[in-house]
């Protein structure tokens, strides 16, 4: 089966393609050692993972920004399981962290990590970098910086976020959100080579 054909079913809602979701993408992230472990603390089980993956592709309509020439469908379907699991963290609620933000990567790992990994550095020196990161967002792009701060800070949804800044569409609002999260990225490491100011 082509990732169109499952796409097509997937968007249909029909068995056949949400057993395929089960197979191919719940169970395997549920089975990584991180996200055991994750699901465990946030008390998270596979069903709760179904039910939220399919509400946001079929209730909210997020399976209309599948393309295929992004990627596999089920590497784009994965990096959603991963943000349910993230997001559950209830200490992450309420602050800005372009930690695993849409991660890019195919095989599980995000392209960029918040280096909390690194007992030297003090976890509000990371907030700090956040931060200034933030800060050169908002300097270039004032409307990048909206979309990012009411989607990560304020879990506001696309159609939310469209309504309130009159941007034209959802679909936009997803492609500022992208460009936003990729320019933090890139002034992270701009930031991290020079050091901190």
């Amino acid at each position: 089966m082509t990732d169109h054909e499952w796409y097509e079913l997937v968007k249909e809602g029909g068995d056949a393609g949400w057993k395929l979701v089960w197979e191919k993408v719940i169970v395997p992230e549920t089975k990584t050692v991180k996200n055991a472990e994750l699901m465990k603390r946030y008390s998270i089980t596979d069903g709760d993972l179904m039910g939220m993956l399919y509400e946001e592709m079929l209730a909210r309509r997020k399976i209309d920004l599948y393309r295929d020439d992004g990627g596999s469908l089920q590497g784009w379907l994965r990096r959603y399981v991963r943000g349910f699991i993230l997001n559950a963290d209830p200490n992450k609620h309420g602050e800005v962290s372009i930690e695993g933000a849409h991660p890019d990567a195919e095989d599980g790992d995000t392209v960029m990590e918040v280096p909390f990994h690194d007992r030297k550095i003090p976890l509000n020196e990371a907030w700090n970098m956040t931060h200034l990161c933030f800060r050169d967002l908002w300097n270039t792009d004032p409307e990048r910086a909206y979309v990012m701060l009411l989607k990560t800070r304020f879990f506001l949804s696309s159609e939310e976020v469209r309504d309130m800044l009159d941007i034209s569409s959802a679909a936009n609002v997803d492609q500022i959100f992208s460009r936003a999260v990729k320019f933090m990225r890139k002034a992270w490491v701009h930031h991290d080579t020079k050091g901190m100011m």
